[in-house]
């Protein structure tokens, strides 16, 4: 693969990930490393009560393109993504995440297709490992987004990288994992073009996904019924 010459800033929000974390940001390193020109990565603890926050200190302390953010409590994925939105100093952005179930392969297969006023997504459905519940619930709120707001994508929480000049233009206010949904959302709705890719699934190899925890589905609930609340701005 070519090198791009591009600059792309990732987000790694981290809650409790003391045993994932430092090989996710590692395989990062070294498939960005070999993609683009330039990228710095974002952890963000949010509130983490294990070691994940002194492990991200040490790597930042390292390794020049990593830097942490801190949350004092506990705010969601969504402010995670939008705080290192913030302080991202690069053209693109992207987001990983710090249980490494995905490969970072999937960011680099994505960089190829970047281009003006467009964004590069990707899905699992050719090569979803998940249980079947998950699969169902995950193709049923993919339905109900495509639905509601006149979209027809195969995927909503893949890893999408986006222009951080489309981003920062936008109002972003998801505190769950509906943060993607609602950026890819927003950006389609300003006129960018949506590139789905499709990429196979890595799957974690310790703890349990918190996407299916109460808090985490009460949340994308509440993102949703904000979001649904804005579509006339956005059909």
């Amino acid at each position: 693969m070519n090198k791009r010459n591009i600059s792309l800033s990732v987000c790694v929000p981290a809650f409790n990930e003391e045993e994932n974390i430092e090989e996710a940001v590692m395989d990062l390193i070294s498939v960005l490393s070999a993609s683009v020109e330039r990228f710095e990565i974002i952890i963000v603890d949010d509130a983490s009560i294990d070691s994940t926050l002194k492990i991200a200190t040490r790597l930042s302390e390292n390794i020049e393109q990593v830097k942490v953010l801190r949350h004092i409590k506990n705010q969601g994925i969504g402010a995670c993504y939008r705080n290192a939105l913030s302080v991202a100093e690069c053209e693109y952005f992207t987001w990983f995440p710090s249980d490494h179930e995905n490969y970072a392969k999937e960011i680099a297969d994505c960089v190829p297709h970047l281009k003006n006023n467009c964004i590069v997504t990707s899905h699992h459905l050719e090569h979803d490992r998940r249980p079947v519940f998950r699969k169902m619930l995950s193709r049923l709120y993919t339905w109900i987004l495509n639905k509601s707001f006149g979209m027809n994508l195969k995927y909503y929480n893949g890893l999408t990288i986006f222009p951080v000049k489309v981003l920062r233009s936008v109002s972003l206010a998801a505190k769950g994992f509906a943060f993607s949904a609602e950026s890819i959302i927003h950006s389609a709705k300003l006129g960018c073009e949506v590139v789905e890719l499709s990429a196979p699934l890595r799957g974690r190899n310790s703890g349990k996904s918190k996407a299916l925890s109460l808090s985490s589905i009460l949340r994308m609930c509440k993102d949703y019924r904000f979001i649904f609340s804005k579509r006339k701005k956005l059909l």
